[in-house]
């Protein structure tokens, strides 16, 4: 049997939509003819994908949790296409003898800007989603843009996860055995084995980095334009080098389909390909770990991402990646991070403050408040309370101060600084969320004040935190709509 192998990867995301008044995706206009951009890339993307035959099946996947929660209410159909094509948990062996399915950091949020309580809390959410979805516990986690740092790494075995995925621009020095000493990674990474990373704990967590230029050429490329041609790259690639090998890809899954109509096309016919071709065979990440345990040693670069080459700055404003021919005055971005990273900490005291009057542990609960999300069963929530509550404690109240949390951290969502444009869907919607958040902290006795002061930290997006303010209506909000501007 070959010791070749070929893992085809799909990032598969959507940052959440909801208003976080109604529950419910507003229309938006620039999906037209759609009511908004999750139902048109589920009918260019997600559905299709779903066959038959089902991409889903043979892949090696993660979709974001925030999806996976819209999916599964709007469309049931191609949700359980996509649990089903996990394999592990239908009965069947997945790809390679494992299920392609991967786990994902719960809101897309930078984990190396975040704070350790936000990165655990992101990582157990993320961990007990994929469980509640998937039946089993996650091997791997995909980070929100790759980013990572040790830190973050720590959080993943903290969870059990086994491993994750990078960008090779994202290993800094690699040693393989035997060897006395260490090499940058740019003279002698090869991506087509696993690594081990050994962290300031003293544990250790297998890191696979995809094939940068195959990568691209799936992406921006037009390797899609034929199934056939992609199949045969992906089996040449194999081919090469010595045994054993593994030849990984990794893209936004909106790749197939959305980025480039008729993908899924190109994926299903490169799939049947490769599924045929004695000279590979099909697998995913855990499968070959199994395997093939990694022997070579990495240590990463820290504070990088895959999709800024500057590392992480694309969301603190100290680049201009994503600003399309200089359109806009990039800066808003260390603004608003600046802005909602002091908001955070006010919130966070007053919930610490607060919240130790109702629940036992707050920063537990709020570990654990994931379940009440999963499970909107009125006896998931007592039985969350029975755990949590203080024995007069009011559940209510409970409840009200674990939502501005859930709040705190959907306000850091990646989307809100990936594009230039500082008024675009994705900066409005994190705002919506940070005023959602500061709405259900009307108790906090210097609320005004926390108000206040955010809009003033804001800067230049001050008149446009007005605007999105004013959507909403004085009515629900009179305390923070009266504010000194």
């Amino acid at each position: 049997m070959t010791e070749r192998y070929v893992c085809i990867h799909g990032h598969f995301y959507q940052p959440p939509r909801e208003n976080p008044w109604t529950g419910s995706v507003d229309v938006e206009g620039t999906a037209s003819p759609w009511h908004d951009w999750n139902q048109r890339i589920t009918d260019e993307c997600y559905a299709p994908n779903a066959g038959p035959p089902s991409n889903y099946e043979r892949l090696s996947f993660d979709v974001g949790p925030t999806l996976m929660r819209w999916l599964e209410r709007e469309r049931p159909d191609v949700y359980r296409a996509i649990v089903a094509g996990d394999g592990d948990n239908q009965g069947g062996s997945g790809v390679g003898g494992r299920g392609g399915a991967m786990a994902q950091a719960y809101s897309h949020m930078i984990m190396p800007l975040a704070n350790d309580r936000d990165r655990r809390t992101q990582v157990r959410w993320g961990a007990a989603d994929f469980e509640h979805r998937f039946g089993r516990r996650p091997d791997g986690m995909w980070l929100p843009e790759t980013a990572v740092d040790l830190a973050t790494l720590e959080a993943l075995v903290d969870e059990g996860v086994r491993f994750t995925v990078l960008a090779p621009h994202q290993a800094d020095r690699v040693r393989v055995p035997q060897a006395e000493s260490w090499a940058p990674a740019r003279d002698g990474l090869d991506a087509g084995q696993a690594y081990r990373q050994v962290l300031p704990s003293g544990r250790d967590i297998a890191v696979f980095f995809y094939d940068g230029p195959l990568s691209r050429a799936v992406a921006f490329g037009g390797l899609l334009d034929s199934g056939d041609e992609y199949a045969g790259r992906l089996a040449r690639e194999a081919a090469s080098g010595p045994a054993p090998r593994l030849v990984s890809v990794a893209t936004d899954g909106e790749s197939y389909g959305h980025h480039h109509p008729h993908g899924e096309k190109a994926l299903a016919r490169a799939i049947q390909i490769l599924d045929r071709d004695p000279r590979v065979q099909l697998t995913t990440f855990a499968s070959y770990l199994d395997k093939y345990p990694p022997r070579a040693q990495v240590q990463i670069a820290e504070n990088t991402s895959w999709s800024c080459v500057h590392g992480v700055s694309r969301w603190t404003g100290e680049c201009g990646c994503g600003d399309v021919d200089g359109a806009f005055d990039v800066p808003w971005r260390g603004a608003l991070r600046g802005a909602l990273d002091g908001l955070r900490e006010s919130l966070a005291a007053y919930f610490e403050r607060a919240g130790s009057e109702v629940l036992r542990d707050p920063w537990s609960a709020r570990d654990d408040y994931i379940a009440c999300l999963l499970d909107p069963a009125p006896e998931a929530r007592e039985a969350f309370l029975a755990v949590h509550m203080t024995a007069d404690g009011s559940a209510d109240e409970a409840i009200r101060l674990l939502e501005q949390q859930r709040y705190a951290m959907l306000m850091f969502t990646s989307c809100g600084w990936f594009f230039g444009d500082p008024e675009g869907l994705e900066p409005r919607q994190v705002l919506r969320y940070a005023i959602r958040a500061l709405d259900l902290s009307a108790g906090l006795p210097e609320a005004a004040l926390v108000a206040t002061e955010f809009r003033q930290a804001l800067g230049s997006l001050g008149p446009f935190f007005d605007r999105v303010l004013g959507e909403h209506g004085p009515a629900a909000l009179s305390w923070i709509s009266g504010l000194e501007t």
